[in-house]
Order: C-alpha cells, then sequence, then structure tokens
C-alpha cells in the first residue's frame, strides 16, 4: 500500500511540474490591435506570450497599456515591449561613427533609457527589432575594433545589462534575419548575440517570397541552426500567420495551416514559436504543441 501510495505521489508530482513549465507560445501584436484583443481567447488557445509595440502607450496611453499588461498577467500571460532598435521615423540608424572610428553611444543610451523605463512599469520582456543594419553591414567597418557586427553585440550587452539592473528577471529578445551569413549583411552574429539575450527569434518567414523557394525543409534548418549558433541563448522561430504571394497581397491562413507550421518546429532544436502577426490569419489551439 506504501509503494502505492509512493507511486501515485510521484506522478502527481511529475503533472505538477508538467504543469509548471514555461509557456514559449507567443504572437506580435501591433499597438492599433491592442483594443481587440481578448485575451481570454488567447488563454483558451494557450497563447501565453504578447510581443507588443511600444507605440501602444503613446496611441492608447501608459494607464490603458498597462492595465492591458495587468489584465494578461492576471490570465498566466506576460507582456514583452516591442520596439525598432536602429529605425527611427522610417529610417535605418547607422549605430557606427564611421568617420570617428566609434560606436554612437548617445543613441544607445537614448534607445536604452527608453527599455529601462517600461521595465519599470513592470512588464516581463523587451523585445528588440532592427537590431541590425538593413543589409549594409559591410559598409561599416572602419577598423578592426568598431565593427558592424562587434556594434550590435555592444548593444546587446549594453541593454542586458542596464534592464537586468532594473529587474534580473526580465526577459530580453531579438528578431534576426533568417540567413546564416547575417553577420556580412546586418551585423547580427547570433553567437555573440546569444551571450547577452534570453531568446533569439530568426523570422523564418518560408511562406514569404524572399524565402518560399527554401520551403519546409530551409525553415528546419534554420530554426536548428540559430539554436546551435546561438547557445546559451533560447531559439523561438518566427513564423508568419499568411502567406506572401507576391510583393503587394497577402492571404490569411486559417488556424489549422498555422498550427501545422508550427508542428514543424518542435521537431527542431527550436523551444518555441512565434506568429506574425495578430489581425493576419486565424488564431490556431495551441494546446499540447510542445508534449
Amino acid at each position: 500500500m506504501k509503494r502505492f501510495l509512493t507511486v501515485v505521489l510521484l506522478a502527481l508530482s511529475l503533472i505538477a511540474c508538467k504543469r509548471a513549465e514555461p509557456n514559449f507560445n507567443g504572437i506580435w501584436l501591433w499597438s492599433k490591435f491592442m483594443n481587440d484583443v481578448d485575451l481570454d481567447e488567447f488563454a483558451a488557445k494557450d497563447i501565453k506570450n504578447i510581443i507588443l509595440h511600444e507605440v501602444s502607450f503613446e496611441r492608447h496611453g501608459v494607464d490603458s497599456t498597462l492595465a492591458f499588461v495587468k489584465g494578461a498577467h492576471d490570465r498566466g500571460m506576460k507582456v514583452h515591449i516591442w520596439f525598432q532598435a536602429f529605425y527611427k521615423d522610417g529610417k535605418w540608424i547607422n549605430p557606427v561613427d564611421d568617420s570617428l572610428n566609434r560606436y554612437k553611444q548617445e543613441y544607445f543610451d537614448e534607445v536604452i533609457e527608453r527599455a529601462v523605463q517600461y521595465v519599470n512599469y513592470g512588464v516581463d520582456g523587451i523585445h528588440l527589432d532592427y537590431i541590425r543594419f538593413g543589409g549594409t553591414a559591410w559598409k561599416h567597418n572602419p577598423s578592426e575594433e568598431i565593427t558592424a557586427t562587434g556594434c550590435v553585440t555592444e548593444f546587446c550587452r549594453q541593454i542586458s545589462e542596464a534592464t537586468k539592473k532594473v529587474n534580473p528577471k526580465i526577459i530580453l529578445s531579438a528578431a534576426l534575419m533568417p540567413e546564416p551569413d547575417s553577420e556580412y549583411w546586418y551585423g547580427q552574429d547570433p553567437a555573440q548575440m546569444g551571450q547577452y539575450i534570453d531568446i533569439l527569434m530568426p523570422m523564418i518567414y518560408f511562406h514569404c517570397d524572399s524565402y518560399r523557394k527554401g520551403g519546409e525543409e530551409w525553415a528546419v534548418k534554420v530554426a536548428n541552426h540559430f539554436a546551435t549558433k546561438g547557445a546559451p541563448a533560447k531559439v523561438w522561430a518566427g513564423m508568419t500567420t499568411y502567406y506572401d504571394t507576391d510583393t503587394t497581397k497577402v492571404v490569411p491562413m486559417t488556424a489549422e495551416q498555422i498550427r501545422h507550421d508550427c508542428e514543424l518546429f518542435t521537431g527542431t532544436q527550436a523551444e518555441g514559436i512565434v506568429l506574425f502577426r495578430y489581425g493576419l490569419g486565424e488564431l490556431p489551439d495551441l494546446h499540447g504543441l510542445w508534449d
């Protein structure tokens, strides 16, 4: 009888541990859709990480945005604030001062100050988009000491240090271009970034024009590449909720189609998925995805 009770208690303990595991299903949310979101639906479909664009604070106000964050927290969700690092007012920012052979520390400080403010608001994560050069990184290597790749890495180091000083548990994530040679074009070296960023999110948009030829086989290889090279950072695979049929038209996907793509990444070394984006495509039920 004692042995039977021990087995039962062990089984219950394992179930409890399983339930306590972090949920790595996420979705990118533009600010204009914040008030359209049904958080109960997100919870019902096991979408537990919301990557909310920072413009929400301006569009809806700080109080309303923080009320949304609290509503998410009440349902067991995390909210990550999403903003562009090296992109401002519709233009790329070159964070390397090529003529003076230095990184633009004053611009670093401006962006990091915003991130620290959001951490003080009590959000769960900071998500860095456009943490790269716009395909011109190779032009901005004025010396061996000052390089485009070094610039991206140094920014990651500084923002990690500043935000984790406020909240050691803050989750830092970054959107990465999916090309293996991203150092040359974008200054993104996952091996270096992974030392400071908790979650790398390569944008594996294999239904879009630029990457369609690679298909699912390419998508799997990309996920494994970043998971291997980016350690100790975790990798969540970024994927679209639509088909890009040409340069001007997108076709929203059904919940079943999106779920199929999600399952594709569960067979890789990626540990999570992120849907791009809310407002395009149906919301899939992601329960049991990582079982």
